[in-house]
């Protein structure tokens, strides 16, 4: 778990992001996400530290993929919520369907981009 530079938010290990006040907590994929459902809930949004704020936006932004629940850490390519990582993305894709988990695309634009970039490391 790594400090955000917001108000209560940290990084986790999978690269997902959590608000922790009190007894109340809330998980997101990302901080966009994240920030909508603790103003929902009526919790306070605030920054604590700019430039470590501007670092966790730049390094949630960096990490949009185009797939639910992928993303990159190093080089791997991990599916949230599970044990799933692979070099390839088309291995981690094969693998996520195997385990009956929703392989899905969110970015069709990104979600392309990647594929050819994940391709090219591979030809």
């Amino acid at each position: 778990m790594k400090f955000s530079g917001f108000l209560n938010v940290y990084q986790m290990d999978d690269m997902s992001w959590k608000y922790v006040f009190g007894e109340k907590s809330h998980e997101a994929p990302n901080l966009r996400d994240l920030e909508f459902l603790v103003r929902m809930h009526g919790l306070k949004w605030s920054i604590l530290d700019e430039d470590l704020a501007r670092k966790s936006l730049e390094e949630d932004k960096a990490n949009y993929t185009g797939f639910l629940n992928v993303y990159k850490k190093g080089e791997f390519w991990y599916y949230r919520g599970s044990d799933i990582k692979s070099h390839s993305l088309q291995t981690l894709k094969k693998n996520v369907e195997r385990a009956n988990l929703e392989w899905k695309e969110t970015d069709p634009n990104l979600a392309a981009k990647n594929w050819k970039l994940d391709l090219r490391k591979f030809s």
